[in-house]
Formats: structure tokens, C-alpha cells, sequence
């Protein structure tokens, strides 16, 4: 391999591990934002409860209900929150703490 090329996987090998962290930085803010919306009428334990239970179809009705409700979640954040929480296994993420 010369150098140009082992330069440039280099390169590449940074930008993944960065998109990698962006990522799970993205999902530790998402939990919270989770959190922060749904505990203002919920227990989190509430929350919890349903976390690894609802597929994603589900969650998504269930978002859109609690906006509809007066929960305090920019549209903007409907999907991610939605995916957020269809995505976590039963007892786990941030509004299981």
C-alpha cells in the first residue's frame, strides 16, 4: 500500500469512528429529550414499562398522540423520538434510569 492510499484509509477509518460518536452523542441527547417530554405527565417507570414492547408503527402513534396531548416535543423530533424508542431493548435507555 503506498502512502497516498493508507493516508486516505486513514482518513476514512476517522470520519466513521466521528460519524460513529455523532451518533451515539445523537441517541444520549434523544434520550433525554425522551425523557425530559414524556416525564412531564408520565413516571418514567410508565415509560419504561413499554420500552422493548411497542414496535416502531406503535411508538410512532404513541408519540403523535402525547404531541397531539400537549407533549412538548418539536415535529422536528417526532421520527427520532420515535425511532429512539422502538430502537431500545426491554429496561433500557435514559428514561430507565
Amino acid at each position: 500500500m503506498t502512502f497516498r492510499k493508507a493516508r486516505y484509509a486513514l482518513a476514512g477509518c476517522a470520519v466513521a469512528v466521528g460519524f460513529a460518536l455523532a451518533g451515539m452523542a445523537g441517541a444520549s441527547d434523544m434520550g433525554q429529550t425522551v425523557k425530559q417530554s414524556c416525564s412531564r405527565c408520565h413516571s418514567t417507570k410508565r415509560i419504561c414499562l413499554t420500552v422493548g414492547v411497542k414496535n416502531d408503527a406503535a411508538w410512532k402513534a404513541t408519540v403523535a398522540r402525547m404531541v397531539q396531548k400537549g407533549a412538548q416535543l418539536p415535529a422536528n423530533q417526532i421520527d427520532a423520538a420515535t425511532a429512539y424508542l422502538a430502537g431500545l431493548a426491554p429496561g433500557t435507555g435514559t428514561v430507565c434510569e
